[in-house]
């Protein structure tokens, strides 16, 4: 009984081959069909990882941990509204306040900023100066490209010495290298001791790449002539803090302005933990529906691969008459054409998963995204493929095997 069973399931492989040379267009369609189905599934997925994965970097950039103090527009002045001017009462006396008074904060750094005038050479443009203290760039987890960060030292002494971002260095300076190049900012002389790495565009819509960095004294004493900070990033030891330390943070700077909890206040405290559960779901939202686009394709490859099988039963019909004259039962008709088609169709979704790969690549040069290939979701795809060609593929073969083989030799 094996013995019989072998022996007419032995000739399905050559047979497969055979007819896959006779109808070459026909089944290079079949292998297309496949493969396109598994390559467009993978690539959309690893697109749509690619993109959560910068997702992910720039919330690492922007810091998870990190309460953000700002100081806020006046409402009214004299009885009477008036918008756009910033409050002056966030001083440094607050900010020491907060550092002996709350716990838990780990780095902190006060924060100015103003467009300001650069000029190196013969190139000039105008870009926001950001004076800070040395632990901004911790707290943002920022490296130098090349060059070093200012001090505690260039904070006290008031240094005229810059950080440049990427983009500003490239503008000004070109291809050399600006570290100990003289830059003048508002036309007072200052020394560039490094360059920041490129970040590029973060979460909060910022280019940082086109900012200048220097002391924050340096900035409120020698360019801005100001006494206030315009906002103070605070970063806590631990994450599941934010909320208490919010509220601290609130009411120790209430009690300082003189502020009762029932009139609004002259500062926002707020932390990044909104931002970046919007960004983050927006993200998951994005894979749901990458993923329903990647199965979408894996069924109208499938289709496809149903199409050309039936034309290809319908053009054989004879050729099926013949068989089952000839003693061939129902069974052998329906593995011939089911294994013939899942043949193919196995074939081009195996060579999916290499174009995908290339196809992936190219769209995270494209996009300026992270390249991702993810093994685990290019192997569900090609099994989500192979299961999907194969219900695609027998429907043809049950048809070829049903067929009654009196009609069928007399088929025209």
């Amino acid at each position: 009984m094996l013995d019989s069973r072998w022996s007419r399931w032995r000739h399905l492989l050559p047979g497969a081959l055979r007819q896959a040379w006779r109808f070459r267009v026909r089944s290079l369609l079949v292998v297309s069909c496949a493969a396109l189905g598994v390559a467009g599934a993978v690539t959309a997925v690893n697109y749509a990882s690619g993109g959560r994965s910068l997702v992910i970097e720039k919330i690492r950039r922007l810091g998870a941990n990190v309460i953000v103090v700002n100081a806020e527009q006046s409402r009214a002045s004299g009885g009477r509204e008036r918008t756009g001017t910033i409050v002056t009462t966030l001083r440094e006396a607050d900010l020491a306040a907060i550092r002996r008074e709350i716990g838990g904060i780990r780095r902190s750094s006060a924060v100015v900023s103003s467009g300001l005038r650069l000029k190196a050479g013969f190139n000039s443009r105008v870009s926001p100066v950001i004076g800070v203290e040395p632990d901004f760039f911790p707290i943002k987890h920022w490296p130098l490209a090349s060059g070093e960060s200012f001090y505690d030292e260039d904070v006290r002494r008031s240094t005229r010495v810059a950080l440049l971002g990427h983009a500003v260095a490239q503008f000004l300076y070109g291809d050399e290298s600006p570290v100990g190049e003289r830059l003048f900012i508002n036309r007072v002389p200052f020394t560039v001791v490094g360059v920041l790495s490129e970040r590029g565009q973060g979460l909060d819509i910022t280019n940082e790449d086109q900012q200048v960095y220097v002391p924050l004294t340096t900035a409120m004493r020698r360019l801005l002539n100001q006494e206030h900070y315009g906002s103070i990033l605070l970063e806590l030891a631990a994450g599941d803090r934010m909320e208490p330390v919010s509220v601290d943070v609130e009411e120790l700077l209430r009690a300082r302005h003189r502020i009762s909890a029932f009139r609004p206040a002259d500062f926002r405290v707020s932390s990044q933990k909104e931002l970046i559960a919007t960004q983050l779901a927006s993200a998951e939202r994005l894979g749901f529906l990458v993923r329903w686009v990647a199965f979408s394709a894996l069924v109208v490859s499938g289709i496809g691969v149903l199409a050309i099988a039936w034309i290809a039963v319908r053009d054989r019909t004879r050729e099926i008459g013949t068989r089952r004259a000839l003693g061939a039962t129902a069974a052998d008709i329906f593995f011939q054409f089911a294994f013939e088609a899942l043949l193919l169709a196995s074939l081009g979704a195996v060579a999916g998963l290499a174009v995908g790969w290339l196809a992936s690549r190219a769209a995270s040069a494209v996009a300026n995204l992270p390249f991702v290939f993810e093994s685990g979701n290019a192997l569900t795809a090609l099994a989500v493929a192979m299961l999907v060609n194969l219900v695609f593929a027998s429907w043809p073969a049950l048809r070829a095997a049903r067929m009654d083989p009196i009609e069928a030799l007399r088929h025209e």
